[in-house]
């Protein structure tokens, strides 16, 4: 299976983006992957709250990621945006929080496809 894997965006743009494309050597099962992907608690559109000090102040993230298939080609996209409520500052900690949950989304996405090619 061959992969591209972008991602970019930092703290000081306040949104991540992700584009993972995939050409598989096999036909792929699309309803197989879209009923798990739109069922799965791991992919599904989220917020979490990644740093909290008392109730007003925090920091939050949403994710948002969907996917497409064309023929043998299958591209993955997440977008992270932060926000906050008040100024919290922002450390790499947060940045790292963010790619870590990258690729452990990206690695799920790959278990899916791995059936499909080699």
């Amino acid at each position: 299976m061959k992969k591209k894997i972008v991602i970019n965006g930092d703290l000081h743009d306040f949104v991540t983006y992700c584009t993972a494309m995939y050409e598989v050597e096999d036909e792929i099962d699309t309803e197989y992957i879209r009923s798990v992907f739109e069922g799965s608690p791991i992919f599904e559109d989220k917020s979490f709250d990644i740093k909290v000090l008392g109730t007003l102040q925090k920091t939050s993230v949403s994710r948002a990621s969907k996917f497409f298939i064309k023929d043998k080609l299958v591209t993955l996209q997440i977008r992270y945006e932060l926000k906050t409520v008040t100024d919290i500052e922002l450390k790499e900690d947060d940045e790292k929080w963010i790619r870590n949950d990258v690729d452990r989304l990206i690695s799920h996405f790959e278990t899916l496809l791995n059936p499909f090619g080699d």
